[in-house]
Order: structure tokens, then C-alpha cells, then sequence
């Protein structure tokens, strides 16, 4: 019996990928075409281009909007180049941005210490330089002393809490009035020494609470910056104080790029002065035992 020939199936045509990617490739430019027409602010230009593709995409080539003549001497008079946005603007909505973040934490530290702000006994303010929590001495310590009273830890744990995820530089003061230790012997060096004191447990207490070192540091004042120069006791006591300043990304990076600019100078060479040749002293004989 006569059997037919199996012709074998044609090749199979490994290149017809391209055509399926030429579509794809002709779409992501009309796409970015469109794109970048909206993204210059010009209605006119928009129009013409957005009855363009549409016209083109309707399959009815020819038929291109015809632009007024109004419409022409605008296109014709504008740029069509994308200008970039200046870099001082930039550094405002950059620097305008962390201002708000700052606010908020500002803002949490607030309804945190409540309890202690409606006792006049701490304040939160907010500055150029960022977030400054003044909490008066005889909340956190014994007086003229550096060791903490009982409620000194609550309210430590409660701003420590909130500032232990934020990785923002903190700088602890103490300050003191000038009045403490009027009457003592070397008043002034134990202004120095007990703000200093303070500061600096204050400073190991956010650190146990997690905050990283590198973020922390701990300044005496003494009584070089009073926020009242009247003499009650009221006084007296907000001039005693603690402040917690949280500061912003501007500032943080001055002082950053402050300490990295610096530059040492070496003293001057200078002949030193011939002094006259003495002869060495004579020194008593030893006595022999």
C-alpha cells in the first residue's frame, strides 16, 4: 500500500519575539511622550499634543489639529525646555521638613511631661536650633546637690522614651543661679562644678535608656545664660535648671562640619632669647651613715 510522505512541519521562527517587542517598545515611548507633555505647564502645548496622539491612536493619519494662529505664537515664544528647580529651593522644603518633624517630637515631648508642665516645673519650647526641654534642678535633684530626687527617674524615662528612636543630637545643660552658694568660699567654682555634675547624670541617665552615646553630650554652665535676672525665689529657681535641647539636621551638621573644617596652627618660630650661662648650684654633701 502506498503511504504518504510525511513532509515534516515548518521551522518554527524564533525571531517573532521581535515583533511583539517593537509594539511594546513603540507604547513605552508614546507613554513617555505623553509624560513629559504633562509635565510642563503649558495648556496650549498639552492640547496639541494630547489631540496628536489621540488622532494618531484612532488610526486616521492626516487629521492634525490645526493650531490658531494665537496658539502658534505662544508655542513659538515659550521655551520648551524643563527648567530644574533651584537649589535654594530645595534646601527650603528640605530644611522646612525637618522644622516639622522637630515640632512633632516637640510635640510629643509635651503631652508626655503634661503632669509636670501644668506644675510650672518643666517647659518645652521650640528655636531655630530645635527643641530645648527646660526641667527646673529641684525636680530632678536634692538641692545644691547632684543626686536625684525620687521622682527624678519617672520624669528621665518618660523623655528618654520618647527620644530613643529618634538618632538626633541632644545636648544636656545645667545651669544654676547666681545666688546658690552666695557667702562660700569659692562660690562661683561650685556654680561650675554642681551644673556640670548634673549635666552629666543627666546624660548617663538617657544613655541607659538607649540612646547612643555619639548622639549625647553634657555641658556646665553655671550661671552664664539665666532666663529671668530678678531675684525671687521664683526666679531663682528657672534660672536653675536642666535643658534638653533635641537639635534639628541644620544644626546638627554645623557643629559636625565645624569640628571636621577645623585647622591647627602651629605656633610661630621664634629664636629663643640667649639666656646668660650660670654655673650649677652646689649641692650639699651627703652625710655617710
Amino acid at each position: 500500500m502506498y503511504r504518504r510522505k510525511q513532509w515534516d512541519d515548518e521551522e518554527e521562527s524564533h525571531e517573532r519575539w521581535l515583533i511583539s517587542y517593537a509594539d511594546f517598545i513603540t507604547l513605552l515611548f508614546a507613554f513617555f511622550v505623553v509624560m513629559y507633555a504633562t509635565s510642563t505647564i503649558n495648556l496650549n502645548k498639552y492640547r496639541a499634543l494630547s489631540d496628536a496622539v489621540v488622532t494618531a491612536f484612532q488610526g486616521k493619519p492626516g487629521q492634525v489639529t490645526t493650531l490658531d494662529a494665537q496658539t502658534q505664537t505662544s508655542l513659538q515664544n515659550q521655551s520648551s525646555v524643563l527648567k530644574p528647580l533651584p537649589l535654594s529651593y530645595l534646601y527650603q522644603e528640605k530644611k522646612q521638613r525637618d522644622q516639622e518633624k522637630v515640632h512633632a517630637i516637640g510635640q510629643q515631648l509635651a503631652n508626655t511631661l503634661t503632669p509636670w508642665i501644668e506644675q510650672k516645673l518643666i517647659a518645652v519650647y521650640q528655636s531655630d536650633l530645635g527643641i530645648e526641654v527646660d526641667i527646673q534642678s529641684r525636680l530632678l535633684f536634692n538641692s545644691l546637690q547632684a543626686t536625684y530626687t525620687p521622682q527624678a527617674l519617672a520624669v528621665l524615662n518618660a523623655a528618654g522614651g520618647q527620644l530613643k528612636n529618634e538618632y538626633r543630637t541632644i545636648q544636656v545643660e545645667g545651669h544654676c543661679d547666681r545666688h546658690l552658694f552666695n557667702g562660700q568660699a569659692d562660690a562661683e567654682t561650685k556654680r561650675w562644678e554642681l551644673s556640670a555634675a548634673q549635666a552629666s547624670h543627666v546624660t548617663a541617665s538617657l544613655a541607659g535608656q538607649g540612646i547612643a552615646s555619639k548622639w549625647l553630650s553634657a555641658t556646665g554652665m553655671a550661671e552664664t545664660k539665666p532666663v529671668s535676672s530678678s531675684d525671687n525665689e521664683f526666679a531663682q529657681a528657672l534660672n536653675s535648671r536642666i535643658t534638653l535641647r533635641i537639635l534639628t539636621a541644620e544644626s546638627s551638621t554645623q557643629q559636625s562640619s565645624n569640628i571636621a573644617n577645623r585647622q591647627e596652627i602651629q605656633p610661630a618660630i621664634v629664636p629663643s632669647p640667649t639666656l646668660p650661662e650660670t654655673e650649677p648650684p652646689i649641692l650639699p654633701a651627703q652625710a655617710t651613715p
